[in-house]
């Protein structure tokens, strides 16, 4: 007779069961596929046979889905007496399939941008939020600014002047090299308040130059600004930033920071 205890066992399987598929169905696997691999991971080498008992599949979509998985590097098959075994690699596997397909959308992005470009009325608009969309963002205006001749990112502050090295913490060289491997150099319009701390900080950082406002910069953001997208930094209460990709706007905003450039003081 069924216990509470058996209940509740059989709802966290129940559960865990469908996290899994839930998992392997965002690698894109399919439902057929999906429950083929489970079962090979349970059985190991095994023929046809027992997949059909453990699935309720009829044996040609389990055919169709061991043809999938092994084209996908999931599933391996060998012949022993004219019988076909079939197995489950190792599911490290899976992260060579999603390192495949961060691979392949990587380098399809730059014509992807180019077709985007010639929509030039286009706006993105990304919104990134926490520590990893912080560091995302540094990532995509440095690369941004890669693609000028002049390799420049420009800067904004207006948030404290501690924000921005707090944000980035332990990934503060990460950045730096970063800036190094693409050559980006920093143009900073900053609030004359800033402490000397700062300042003596990022001007030691390679290929920078600092101006201060004595006032008019009291916006609680950081702003990095390449020719073709705009960043706007929010540090507090938590880390939210807003990516705006569009070539019209981003020289929009470098023309408001070529103004308030030749306000200011080195």
């Amino acid at each position: 007779m069924s216990t509470i205890f058996d209940d509740i066992c059989g709802k966290i399987c129940y559960d865990h069961n469908m996290e899994i598929k839930s998992i392997l169905e965002k690698f894109g696997l399919t439902n057929n596929e999906t429950a083929v691999y489970l079962a090979l991971l349970k059985h190991g080498l095994t023929q046809v046979g027992p997949l059909v008992n453990t699935t309720k599949l009829h044996r040609m979509l389990i055919y169709n889905a061991l043809d999938s998985l092994i084209g996908e590097g999931l599933a391996t098959v060998t012949h022993k007496k004219n019988i076909r075994l079939y197995q489950a690699t190792d599911p490290v596997a899976l992260i060579e399939k999603a390192r495949r397909l961060h691979d392949l959308a990587k380098s399809a992005i730059p014509q992807l941008r180019k077709l985007q470009q010639n929509k030039g009325g286009v706006v993105n608009v990304r919104t990134l939020v926490g520590q990893e969309g912080f560091q995302t963002n540094l990532q995509d205006v440095v690369e941004s600014a890669s693609r000028q001749q002049n390799h420049t990112m420009c800067i904004i502050g207006g948030a404290r002047d501690t924000d921005f090295y707090e944000a980035v913490g332990a990934g503060y060289h990460n950045y730096i090299s970063l800036l190094d491997k693409h050559k980006v150099k920093k143009r900073l319009l900053a609030p004359a308040s800033y402490s000397k701390i700062f300042k003596k900080k990022f001007a030691t950082e390679h290929g920078t130059v600092l101006r201060v406002l004595p006032k008019g910069l009291s916006s609680p953001t950081y702003t990095r600004i390449t020719e073709e997208m705009v960043s706007i930094e929010l540090y507090h209460p938590q880390i939210v930033i807003i990516q705006i990709h569009n070539k019209a706007i981003a020289t929009a905003y470098l023309d408001s920071f070529e103004l308030l450039w030749k306000m200011t003081n080195k």
